[in-house]
């Protein structure tokens, strides 16, 4: 009896375990500034922070998280471009927009919607004047 209780908080408590698991990947991404005096960010995310750097390019370090300990599944949507942002430039404000693609389909494994949580640094040139406002920017 007490090793069949024993081997059912054990079964329990393997599952629990497994159900928080979660897959991390860390890549990123280099952008030319084109000499932006203003950086506009479009992202789904409250961990953003801005570091200044030397130099004239934009490198963005992305912290992505999913609820699913498959990191074959993580890297594999991650080449796929699910995460990649994209860039416009507008001559007549200097503006570049760095944003994050719009519609992204459900990840769903065994009929569980799989979460994501991204975080982002995002190198930018000392000579940037403005990025996002609410965002934080840390000078190296």
């Amino acid at each position: 009896m007490k090793t069949k209780i024993f081997s059912i908080i054990i079964l329990f408590a393997l599952s629990f375990s497994n159900s928080y698991a979660q897959a991390n990947l860390k890549f990123n991404q280099t952008f030319s500034s084109r000499n932006a005096l203003n950086i506009n960010l479009e992202v789904e995310s409250n961990d953003v922070v801005i570091k200044n750097i030397k130099g004239s390019r934009i490198v963005i370090e992305m912290l992505i998280s999913i609820s699913s300990p498959n990191t074959n599944l993580l890297d594999f949507i991650a080449k796929g471009g699910r995460y990649d942002l994209e860039k416009s430039f507008n001559d007549e404000t200097q503006t570049l927009t760095l944003s994050a693609k719009k519609h992204k389909d459900v990840i769903t494994i065994k009929g569980q919607e799989v979460r994501e949580k991204i975080s982002y640094v995002i190198y930018v040139p000392e000579t940037t004047e403005r990025v996002n406002d609410s965002i934080k920017v840390v000078n190296l």
